[in-house]
């Protein structure tokens, strides 16, 4: 009896150990797969797109702050580097980019832009490059993945400025 008990429980442990690592690996790919497939499959690939001001009842990003403009970019450098060009206002701005297991492998704001317009070169792990220029390369860990801009939006009066400034980010296939 007692060795039907240990075997049972040293199954039962096995068992939620590999489910576990599993769900762990699996997940991140499923959350941006659905992100970048599903929810914004439609976009063209390396193309800055500018979302309009968030209310209430937009979900296109997890829980939008009605007091941010977003702009997304779904990237793929498996075949070029992206150059990605964006103005830098005088307020709170950032961008920040998701591989495809949705990890967050960099971020620059607008209090550590060393330039503006802040210029950044993605370019995919192991591949072959340009000569950067003025910008900033970031290593991309994935082919594929989200590039999540954001301005903070002072007051209203200042929107009109912020979204000429949101439209000027942009990006081309080096």
């Amino acid at each position: 009896m007692k060795k039907w008990i240990g075997w049972t429980a040293l199954a039962t442990i096995l068992v939620a150990v590999v489910t576990n690592f599993i769900m762990v690996m699996a997940i991140p790919y499923d959350i941006m797969d659905e992100t970048m497939n599903k929810k914004f499959g439609a976009l063209p690939r390396n193309m800055v797109f500018h979302g309009q001001l968030k209310t209430a009842e937009d979900r296109s990003v997890v829980r939008p702050s009605p007091d941010l403009l977003y702009s997304i970019l779904l990237y793929d450098v498996s075949k070029n580097p992206i150059r990605i060009t964006a103005k830098v206002p005088e307020s709170y701005w950032s961008v920040s980019f998701f591989a495809s297991n949705s990890d967050n492998f960099f971020v620059i704001n607008n209090q550590q832009a060393e330039s503006n317009p802040v210029e950044l070169l993605l370019v995919g792990k192991d591949k072959p490059h340009p000569d950067a220029g003025n910008a900033r390369v970031v290593v991309a860990p994935s082919e594929r993945g989200i590039v999540l801009f954001r301005l903070f939006i002072t007051d209203v009066q200042a929107l009109p400025e912020l979204a000429k400034i949101q439209k000027q980010a942009f990006c081309k296939e080096d």
